[in-house]
Formats: structure tokens, sequence, C-alpha cells
């Protein structure tokens, strides 16, 4: 991966003639980050050189260097949109999250929160935000009043579990557990509440229920922040997508190792994003990582259940490991959740196959193969399949047929010859072996013949 190595200093020099109050746009080394994330800083830069008066183009910036958890020059911008007083309450949510990251009062923020909503009670987001954050710095009961108030004005599945969290360190664990609930029902997929509500039932000596909140699958909407700044500084995180894309290209390539290199700096971010970890599993599936492999799989599935790449990567796993009637359950949903997916439709009838299901798997392979009719690798795994199974008649007419609509393919005419070698009829195996050599000489039909010479 090429870096991007130059510093902004240029960028970033003063912006005005001597004894002018103009704030002076504070230096940014972006020698060790990725290009978008350079680039995007640099954006921003280019629009406070021109307008380095204007407040807004300061939280722009305090916004991409907080995404990128670039805190510390972050807070300098923040302090001059503070300053300005023309600050808004997202940007105040989004002070709030870099005081709390850096560990270090922004000056008068304080103050500017509770104007902020001593002015606009109705303020929910900011008045969450501030309780959350008292929450995480041991204030309880400042916390639990700033979230009761929130909670009255919001039902929000976040402000439930912050809330429910709050009264769980206070002591008040049936109030926690009714919370919790509530912010389970309306949040069924939310791994933070199913952390929270395990411990919360253990306490009230409820074993049985922790161990099944423990052990439930997820699924459905998470209690995500719901504040439009948040969600917006957090689009401004170019590099994760930036990882994203370079991570698909590299496995579009079949370049695993590389792959890999990039997932794992997302994971490292994002240690909950499912889609990384449906990629990583398959980076481990087809670098032989197995135990890798099947965990990333099952947490991407927890995390999202509705994922066909984690599906299919666990039927694969469950079809290696001798787990037909796994594999048939998880291919199956992956079919369900993606029907354009060719290879899981591949592989469904193999595993149906071994899992004993005969009539379902010749109709599921008809079903395949009316969808992707030119798919020569789907007919090549079932012809395999029929033949491992003791099916060789069954596999050469299968391969007949293919030949039909296919035409002269050295693979598919390779298993034929393979089929017909285990039914006993050596001559005319030899036919077909020669067939698949003229139409592709590296066919593996050709170990067949002498290499001094050509099949006659």
């Amino acid at each position: 991966m090429k870096r991007l190595i130059f510093s902004l200093a240029w960028l970033v020099s003063a912006c005005s003639e001597p004894g002018s109050s103009t704030p002076t746009i504070p230096v940014v080394d972006v020698s060790t980050l990725e290009a978008p994330v350079a680039q995007a800083i640099g954006d921003t830069i280019k629009e406070l050189q021109i307008s380095p008066k204007n407040s807004k183009y300061w939280a722009n910036y305090a916004e991409v260097l907080q995404a990128h958890q670039l805190y510390e020059v972050a807070k300098v911008a923040w302090d001059v949109r503070l300053d300005s007083g023309d600050f808004t309450p997202g940007d105040l949510i989004l002070m709030l999250r870099c005081e709390e990251a850096l560990g270090q009062e922004i000056q008068g923020l304080a103050q500017a929160v509770d104007s902020a909503l001593l002015e606009q009670p109705n303020l929910t987001s900011l008045r969450f935000s501030r309780g959350s954050t008292r929450l995480r710095s041991g204030d309880l009961d400042g916390s639990k009043e700033d979230l009761e108030q929130a909670l009255s004005q919001d039902r929000h599945p976040a402000i439930l579990l912050a809330l429910g969290r709050a009264e769980m360190s206070l002591g008040q664990i049936q109030r926690a557990q009714i919370l919790l609930e509530e912010a389970r029902t309306l949040a069924p997929g939310d791994a933070d509440i199913q952390k929270t509500l395990s411990p919360v039932y253990l306490q009230l000596g409820a074993s049985e229920l922790a161990e099944a909140e423990r052990q439930r699958a997820l699924r459905g909407p998470k209690a995500l922040r719901f504040d439009p700044a948040e969600v917006r500084m957090a689009q401004r995180a170019v590099s994760s997508s930036a990882n994203t894309d370079r991570a698909r290209e590299a496995m579009a390539r079949r370049e695993w190792g590389v792959a890999l290199v990039w997932l794992n700096k997302i994971i490292e971010v994002y240690p909950d994003r499912a889609s990384a970890h449906a990629r990583r599993g398959m980076c481990h599936l087809m670098t032989n990582q197995m135990q890798k492999a099947n965990q990333d799989f099952r947490k991407a599935i927890a995390e999202d259940e509705s994922l066909a790449m984690a599906h299919r990567g666990l039927g694969v796993l469950a079809g290696r490991g001798g787990r037909p009637e796994e594999a048939v359950t998880h291919l199956a949903r992956a079919i369900e959740l993606n029907p354009e997916d060719s290879d899981a439709l591949g592989m469904y009838p193999i595993a149906l196959l071994k899992a004993g299901q005969i009539p379902e798997a010749e109709t599921a392979y008809e079903t395949a193969r009316a969808r992707f009719p030119k798919n020569r690798i789907l007919v090549q795994q079932w012809l395999v399949g029929l033949r491992s199974m003791g099916r060789a008649d069954q596999g050469l007419a299968a391969a007949r047929t293919a030949l039909q609509e296919l035409g002269e393919d050295a693979a598919v005419l390779h298993h034929a010859a393979l089929c017909l070698e285990a039914l006993g009829q050596v001559q005319e195996a030899m036919a077909y072996h020669r067939r698949s050599v003229a139409a592709d000489p590296k066919s593996p039909s050709a170990s067949r013949f002498p290499k001094s010479g050509t099949p006659g």
C-alpha cells in the first residue's frame, strides 16, 4: 500500500498578518496516514485557508480529525468553534466525545451545554450524550438525572440501555431489568444490550435466563447512536471504506493475505463490523485456517444474521467437517438471503446429496443449472459429488446432458471419463479423455497418455 508521504505543514502556515485575530490553522503531519484520510484532511484545510474566520469550516475540520481519532488537533479546532459562539447542539455532542476521548476538559464546554439545555430542554440527543459521558466518568447521579429526562422525551433503545446500566451501577437491579428488557424488545439485535442483561439476570438469581441471553442469536435492528451529528461524523471516516474497497479488490484477485491486512485494520477500529468478519472468514477459509474462519463467520452472524457470505462459509466448513445436515441448513439460508450466489447454489446440491436427500439434491441441481446455465464449475461440482457418492452412472448421464449444452468442455469431458472408469468402461473412458485433451491440452486427462506423444 502506497501511503501519502508528505506533510500538510505548507498548507497550515499563518493565514493572517501580524496583529490580526484570525485563528492559525494547526499543523497536521499526515505522513503516516492513508491517502484518503490525508486527502480528506487536506480538503478541509483548503476551506479554512480560503475563509479562516468561518467557524463552520473549523467544525468541518474538527469532525474530519475526530472521525480518524486525531483528537488532540480536533480539540484545537473545537476550541475555535466554541469561542466563536456559533455552534450547534450537534457540535456540542461531538465536543463531549472529544473531551472524553482525550481525558482533557474543553474550556467552556460544560457551561455551553448547560446553557443549551436550559434554553432548549427538548434537546434529547445532547442530554443523552451528556448523561452517557457522566455515566462513563462515574457520575452516576448526574447521569441518571440526564438519562431519566432524555427517556421521558424518547424511549430510544440506546437511552434505555444507558439508563439500565446506571441503575445497575446504583444497585437498582430490578429497574435495570425492566429498562433493558424494553431496550431488547426495541433492538433485539444489539450485542451491548445482551451483554448487559446477562449479568443483571445473574444478580437476580435467574441463571437460566442469563445463559439463554448469552447464547441468544442476535438479529434485527441495533441501538446505534441516533444523533445526526454523530452519524455525519461516522460517514467522514473514509479510512474504513477505503480499506473495505482494498480488501474487496484483493479478494477479487484471490490475494487472500493482502485482503487480510486491510480487513484486520477495519476490525481493529470496528470490532463488531459483521461484513468485515464475514470477508475475513472467507480469507481464512481460502488459506485453510479453518478455526479462525469459523470464529469470524460465527461472529459475523451474531452481529448480523442476514449475511449470506457468512452462512455460505459455515456451510463449507460443516461440509468439510462431515456435518452435512448443518451444511444444508447454512447453504439453504445463504441462498434464501442471496439467490444469485452461484457458489452456494453449486454447493447446496452436494450437501443434500451427502445428507442422503437424493431427490432434493437432484431438484436443487436442476434449479441451479436453470439459473446459471453457463456455469461450468457448478456442473463439475455435481459430477464430483455424484462420483464420490458411488453414483457414477448418474454422473455420466449428467455429464452427457451438460456437454450437449456447453459443448466440448475439457473439465466436463474429464469427469465423464472418470465416471466411465468407475463403471468399468475403460475403452469408452479413453475416448472421453482424448476429447478432453483435444479441447484443452492442459486437461488432467493428459496424464492418461505418454508425454512424448499425442492422443490418437
